[in-house]
């Protein structure tokens, strides 16, 4: 799979050359037995169910996919019974093409686009739509201004897909840099944690560390370190019978008076009450 950075180097030294652009309805329970794509082409499912099949890799489809073909792909697809798929499909062939040290450069694309081939799932599918639907009615008008508009949407369109890389790439990072945080959380939930220092471990601010961790999580950082601390806490007095002020630094509370109401505060009842509770027979 290539990243943003690649796809975009590449497509910066490539010129593109449209030769359909489509909006089509596969209707439903139809079936297209495997034949040889060998063309360059890139279809968004605006809507429907179905599947693709590319070199014997299925592909369930979905509202808001990109498919990218290249040359030589095997393909098929079939349509769900309960309804049709709308596509919009755009072919193209291009070339790398670009200046190095005051000399130009032109070859074939060959199959630089391979690793790409297949599903992309997108961030923002609303703005990914839009471009093909710009690409699609540009296309239909065969002026050339239209048509030089035509090439420039359908830039700007990979630009869109190079973003949703980006962003996805990105956000993967950030839920494993959360994941991380979390797992310390749950071996140092003890000691003093802050905010500040989570999001430090990370390298991110701690305004952005705290949104990405409840849209994870759920819960605001602090809110999650409390609760994991009361977790802890209800297990201790239900099994340790150990004193309420052992147990309060157990879980990361000097002070016993404090711990005591943070748990009230959770659990609806002091601890003294929960542990009594849970004692009974």
């Amino acid at each position: 799979m290539l990243n943003g950075a690649q796809l975009a180097d590449h497509l910066h030294k490539s010129v593109f050359s449209i030769t359909f652009a489509g909006n089509t309805i596969l209707p439903a329970g139809t079936y297209q037995a495997p034949y040889i794509h060998n063309i360059f082409s890139i279809h968004y499912i605006v809507r429907g169910a179905g599947v693709y099949v590319m070199n014997n890799v299925k592909y369930a489809l979905e509202p808001g996919a990109v498919m990218v073909f290249v040359p030589e792909t095997t393909f098929e697809w079939s349509i769900s019974d309960s309804e049709d798929v709308e596509i919009y499909h755009i072919r193209f062939d291009y070339r790398v093409c670009y200046k190095e040290k005051q000399e130009w450069i032109s070859r074939p694309s060959d199959s630089w686009l391979a690793p790409l081939r297949g599903m992309l799932k997108t961030v923002r599918p609303a703005e990914v739509r839009r471009y093909f639907d710009k690409v699609f009615q540009l296309y239909k008008a065969y002026d050339p201004l239209s048509q030089y508009r035509c090439n420039l949407a359908f830039r700007e369109l990979w630009l869109s897909i190079i973003d949703n890389i980006y962003e996805q790439q990105y956000s993967s990072d950030v839920d494993s840099a959360i994941r991380f945080t979390c797992r310390h959380i749950a071996d140092h939930f003890q000691s003093p944690l802050t905010v500040e220092q989570l999001a430090k471990k990370v390298g991110v601010s701690t305004g952005y560390y705290s949104r990405q961790f409840k849209r994870l999580t759920g819960f605001a950082p602090k809110d999650y370190i409390i609760r994991l601390r009361m977790t802890k806490a209800r297990d201790l007095l239900e099994s340790s019978g150990l004193p309420l002020s052992d147990i309060s630094k157990l879980v990361g509370y000097e002070d016993e008076f404090y711990f005591s109401r943070i748990f009230k505060r959770i659990n609806g009842m002091t601890p003294s009450s929960y542990a009594k509770q849970s004692r009974k027979p």
